[in-house]
């Protein structure tokens, strides 16, 4: 548990990670349970990168819409902009690279 907690603290400092090229590895829109009853709609962005001869690592991140107006809409245009082998930038921990997040984010490649 006290290790978990140590790699979300590390996130807040991910801006300072080193960068590696990655790719999409795959896109689905997920239908997720919040506060027991209130169904959201989210897009899961799944990554791979390597670090110089070590890899691929791999990671996940999530993207919702601010608004949910035309929610539908805008979620498979995102789905379709984050296709499978778009390029993108990943942070990682140094001493860990299997800790990881998309730099900026799913919202930092959606254009428009």
């Amino acid at each position: 548990m006290f290790e978990a907690l140590l790699d979300e603290l590390s996130f807040l400092f991910s801006w300072q990670w080193p960068v590696a090229d990655g790719e999409v590895t795959a896109a689905d829109i997920e239908r997720i349970d919040r506060d027991s009853g209130n169904e959201r709609l989210r897009l899961s962005v799944a990554y791979k990168f390597s670090v110089g001869p070590d890899g691929p690592y791999i990671g996940e991140s999530y993207w919702e819409p601010k608004f949910s107006f035309h929610l539908v809409e805008k979620m498979k245009e995102a789905k379709k902009q984050m296709f499978t082998g778009k390029p993108i930038q990943v942070r990682y921990r140094p001493s860990d690279p299997s800790i990881n997040r998309m730099d900026g984010g799913v919202g930092r490649y959606l254009g428009g």
